[in-house]
């Protein structure tokens, strides 16, 4: 029964103990636009959009916080940043192009309510900041080490690009002058496809005086918001390719910088070792009580 108990791994006397992790907070901003309807990409560019999300997070090492925003006129959170992937992962499969009541494509609103409301960031910290924004253009994918005046920010956008509002570029400077690392994906073809719908239960293409509209990747568009911010920020056009964003976070976010968070453990004490030593001495003693039992004399008693 000892050697049982044993087994099961007994544990008590839980203690609180304090481990430092190092992450950084990331932001996906999703485009749920009609646009993002096209099947340019497969199996359209909001599900490769989702795919690769998804495929990031459950690869992704612990001590990092993950949220997700979705955007069209107008920007909303659907997932708060949490370290409980497996949280965002329940919420991601419902985010679709009825996620956000405004039409549209604002992406300066959604790096705005980014800067606000996620990473808790007021535009005038920025200001002091300003005149240290290089004008060098780039538009790769880049990253340096980590100084005093960076943090774990990260916003991960995916969209096709097209029909922009707003100011973009304005607000992607600012949150680099806040510190904020800003990477954008680019999903969908330069021919474009069209839009499919569903009116009256039934598929369709969306159309504009009874002529097919055609939804065209803006490659242009995305370039120009990160051309001039000089680190912590980068484009990618995956085009019509499912893009790889574990490589992409490897390679590039991950070295943006980290920020270590204490993080507070209920550690247990191990008791299954009492269990195993009287299940031991238990067995010795029934062994040397059975060698020590008397043996019956052959031929009975006289």
């Amino acid at each position: 029964a000892s050697l049982i108990l044993a087994a099961a791994q007994p544990r008590w006397d839980p203690r609180q103990i304090e481990m430092q992790q190092q992450g950084q907070n990331l932001l996906f901003c999703l485009d749920v636009s009609n646009s993002m309807r096209a099947h340019d990409v497969d199996p359209s560019r909001l599900e490769a959009a989702k795919a690769a999300i998804r495929s990031l997070v459950t690869q992704l090492p612990a001590g990092n916080q993950v949220g997700l925003m979705a955007y069209a006129g107008s920007a909303e959170l659907k997932c708060p940043l949490t370290p409980n992937y497996s949280h965002f992962l329940s919420v991601l499969p419902d985010v679709t192009f009825n996620s956000v009541d405004q039409g549209g494509t604002n992406l300066g609103d959604a790096i705005h309510s980014a800067i606000r409301n996620v990473f808790g960031l007021e535009p005038s910290q920025a200001a002091d900041d300003k005149k240290k924004a290089a004008t060098q253009p780039s538009t790769e994918l880049k990253a340096e080490q980590p100084d005093s005046h960076r943090n774990a920010n990260v916003l991960v956008v995916l969209t096709d690009g097209e029909s922009h509002e707003g100011d973009a570029r304005e607000m992607a400077a600012l949150a680099h002058r806040l510190g904020v690392g800003i990477y954008i994906i680019g999903l969908g073809t330069t021919a474009g496809a069209p839009i499919p719908i569903e009116v009256d239960g039934e598929m369709t293409m969306l159309k504009f005086k009874d002529q097919e509209v055609i939804t065209k990747f803006d490659d242009a568009s995305l370039r120009s918001i990160v051309a001039d911010l000089p680190d912590r920020s980068g484009y990618l056009a995956a085009g019509a390719s499912n893009v790889d964003l574990v490589d992409v976070y490897k390679n590039v976010i991950a070295k943006q910088g980290m920020q270590t968070k204490g993080v507070r453990v209920t550690v247990w004490q191990e008791k299954y070792q009492l269990f195993v030593g009287i299940g031991v001495v238990l067995v010795v003693v029934s062994t040397l009580i059975g060698e020590q039992r008397p043996v019956p004399r052959a031929g009975g008693v006289r």
